[in-house]
């Protein structure tokens, strides 16, 4: 079992490999989870403590000893939903400050694959048609393959159209809703710069990718008609 699943989640590591040991041998005491996983016997109980917190563990006292047992998988599911309703309730206060600061432009930063993962989100949660210049398949190197189709099956499911503008002979994110023009390969770059709602994505291919997010309706707009320049 994977258990940086259980980490993306929002479990410690230490959570993780208790209830992952727990899953495979069932029903045990804390001293004997700790010589299955060779961590140290008080931060044992305080990641079983915190795993009967989330509702992943039970125990019982028999012999005066505590065995601890884990609870079905399933219960992860509950977990998570009780996460997710906690946001939902606190989400209008939250929305509520953010859109008292929305009209300053906000510039995010992200490195690593994940910022790519949250630029190609936002485009499917903003759900409007965008434009752009520099498509590349490149995203392929750094995001697993299900993420890339699940990203152009949500973008055909909300019918989410692009105008790209892709360097001569480079590789290109095909989907039946982008229309491609290319570009003399001196243009080339190794970015892409989408243009979406009242944001502009910039993805840098390097060896550890960047991506800045911007929201600014007057930047995006002054994007937009370079946009339709250099397209015609």
């Amino acid at each position: 079992m994977d258990k940086a699943i259980l980490e993306q989640i929002g479990l410690s590591k230490g959570e993780a490999e208790t209830y992952t040991i727990l899953l495979k041998i069932g029903e045990a005491t804390a001293s004997e989870i700790a010589k299955q996983t060779k961590i140290a016997r008080p931060n044992i109980y305080d990641y079983l403590n915190k795993l009967k917190e989330k509702g992943l563990i039970s125990f019982i006292t028999k012999e005066n000893k505590i065995y601890y047992t884990p609870l079905s998988p399933e219960k992860i599911l509950d977990y998570l939903n009780e996460k997710r309703e906690s946001i939902e309730q606190n989400l209008p206060e939250m929305l509520s400050i953010y859109q008292k600061e929305k009209k300053k432009t906000k510039i995010e930063v992200y490195e690593g694959p994940a910022g790519l993962k949250i630029l190609m989100n936002d485009v499917i949660n903003e759900g409007k048609d965008f434009i752009g210049w520099g498509a590349s398949d490149k995203v392929k190197e750094y995001l697993p393959e299900y993420f890339i189709k699940r990203y152009v099956k949500q973008r055909e499911t909300k019918k989410i159209k692009a105008k790209m503008l892709v360097v001569e002979k480079e590789g290109r994110l095909r989907t039946p809703f982008t229309q491609f023009k290319e570009i003399p390969k001196e243009y080339s770059s190794p970015s892409t710069t989408v243009i979406y709602g009242n944001k502009i994505g910039i993805i840098i291919y390097i060896l550890i990718p960047i991506t800045i997010i911007i929201e600014s309706e007057e930047l995006a707009n002054s994007y937009r008609k370079h946009f339709e320049l250099l397209y015609k």
